[in-house]
């Protein structure tokens, strides 16, 4: 436990208490809780658990008095936020002048080629030389500290190359200038978080607050580091709470399979990325993540932050085990419209009609049925599909709920125990011919997770590690159509065609659109 949590949690003395302290009691309470933090600090094993911890009050809002200014809270909380540079290693030809290798570059990054007169070209060379690699810069994104040895939260896409392997180079730079390389300690790409680390002790670090305790209207700051400028601070509100499934996601490939985005007014911008959101009072509520710009790559007010609830689930996960456990229970479903609540003669739009219950899943043995409407999980109103997958996918595996469901006009109550989701047979194996790379029959939660037609047809990549021979190539959400001109409608087609040793030509689909890639695994 780090000192700024064991004064947290052990140092709320009671208001009457407090008021009969003198400030060298005050002092000397610190300086012995700092002592015995230190003694305890020194003890602890190194197998032993990281915690993050969210901090969860619900902030302040009976408190009248004018606030004319947010310096000093701003002054606690900017020191953590941290700016990161990611680079590329990527392989070019020497001695072919720098008009080839600007040509190259923009090709390389998608931009317009230059149209201005170039210099007469090289004579060539007589003799073939091997292609170099050299250090390309990729971008820019922010993030933020938080734990004092150097855990830095901030966004996948920040650290990650095209095609979705992490960057060969990420530097750190604090506020103060200082620069540190970074490591990955992992990514979670259906929710665009990651975990970074740099070497430190004492580091400036923010606390998580939780963000499920927000509401529309309240105050909030994003802190980043926009367009390159420098740190920079901007305000708002809380606009929305549980956006999700939006067309203008989809649009900018904006593919997670668990959203509830907290929109906000405060101007965030490219390079924004990756830092927090913060309340009044200074705690991290949400990571700047996606805005809406009306195609002019600006800020129009309409920012949008993933919830520190969720971010805070897959933190652990990361770090302590390094993966995510995402709590399932078998069953895809959809909203109520009001067609659908006259035909079922609902008396609201409340719960989620069940259109599809995976066999010996946890939701078949409880004896949930297609057609069923869940009204509630755990006495909690089921406002929405995605809210019911996003409150499900946030528990712990082995934690046993109750669903309150509507069934031939009555109701019910199923008693489910959720599982993870890895342990499902449906989920895809890694391919032995593929190392690396997750595989996955698609099925209706497959399919509205990463927005894949109805009509498409084959194998989807839901998972590629950075060794993978396939990594830089494509991205998870990759759907794999054909393998040398065959169809792969399942995992033991695709197994099936695949020419181990030889080069294997494979029709690929991903965010609409269709590619061939040539693989000789």
């Amino acid at each position: 436990m780090s000192l700024t949590n064991y004064f947290y949690e052990n140092l709320e003395l009671p208001k009457p208490f407090m008021k009969k302290l003198t400030a060298l009691s005050v002092l000397g309470a610190i300086a012995i809780a700092g002592f015995v933090c230190i003694a305890s600090e020194s003890k602890k094993s190194s197998a032993e658990e990281v915690v993050f911890r969210l901090d969860t009050t619900a902030p302040n809002r009976k408190n009248s008095a004018l606030v004319t200014s947010y310096a000093d809270m701003l002054e606690n909380v900017t020191p953590a936020v941290v700016s990161i540079k990611t680079s590329q290693m990527v392989k070019v030809m020497p001695n072919r002048g720098s008009a080839d290798l600007d040509s190259f570059l923009r090709r390389f990054w998608g931009f317009p080629e230059d149209v201005r007169p170039q210099r007469a070209p090289q004579m060539p060379q007589q003799d073939a030389v091997a292609p170099q690699e050299r250090k390309v810069p990729m971008g820019l994104g922010s993030g933020t500290i938080i734990s004092p040895d150097g855990y830095i939260l901030t966004n996948r896409h920040v650290i990650s190359a095209q095609g979705g392997a992490h960057a060969d180079e990420i530097i750190v730079q604090l506020p103060d200038k200082r620069e540190f390389p970074a490591k990955v300690i992992g990514s979670d790409p259906q929710c665009d978080v990651a975990i970074i680390k740099i070497e430190g002790k004492g580091l400036p670090s923010a606390k998580l607050a939780d963000s499920d305790n927000i509401r529309v209207g309240d105050v909030v700051f994003a802190i980043g580091n926009p367009l390159g400028v420098g740190q920079t601070v901007t305000s708002g509100i809380v606009s929305a709470t549980g956006r999700s499934d939006l067309n203008i996601f989809r649009a900018q490939g904006i593919n997670n399979a668990y959203e509830s985005f907290i929109q906000t007014d405060a101007a965030i911008n490219r390079g924004n990325s990756g830092g927090p959101l913060v309340d009044a009072e200074g705690r991290v509520i949400g990571v700047n993540t996606a805005i809406v710009s009306g195609g002019n790559g600006g800020n129009i007010g309409i920012g949008f932050a993933i919830p520190s609830s969720l971010a805070h689930s897959i933190i652990t996960g990361l770090v302590n085990g390094g993966e995510v456990r995402r709590g399932y229970l078998g069953f895809s479903g959809q909203d109520i419209n009001s067609e659908t609540a006259e035909a079922l003669e609902l008396p609201n739009l409340q719960g989620v009609i069940v259109n599809e219950v995976m066999k010996d899943s946890p939701a078949d043995k409880a004896g949930l049925r297609d057609g069923d409407v869940v009204l509630s999980v755990d006495g909690k109103d089921t406002t929405s599909w995605n809210a019911l997958r996003y409150a499900v996918s946030n528990l712990a595996p082995g934690t046993e709920i109750s669903l309150e469901i509507l069934r031939g006009g009555k109701k019910e109550k199923l008693s489910v125990k959720v599982v993870d989701r890895k342990e499902m047979p449906e989920v895809g194996a890694a391919i032995s011919l593929l190392p690396g790379v997750t595989l996955q029959e698609l099925n209706a939660e497959l399919r509205r997770d990463y927005n894949i037609p109805k009509e498409m047809e084959g194998v989807l990549i839901t998972a590629i590690e950075q060794a993978s021979p396939l990594a830089g190539d494509i991205a998870p959400g990759t759907l794999i159509v054909s393998v040398n001109r065959v169809a792969t409608p399942n995992v033991k087609v695709f197994s099936e065609q695949l020419k181990k040793g030889k080069m294997n030509i494979l029709r690929i689909w991903y965010n609409g659109n269709f590619f061939h890639i040539a693989l000789k695994p």
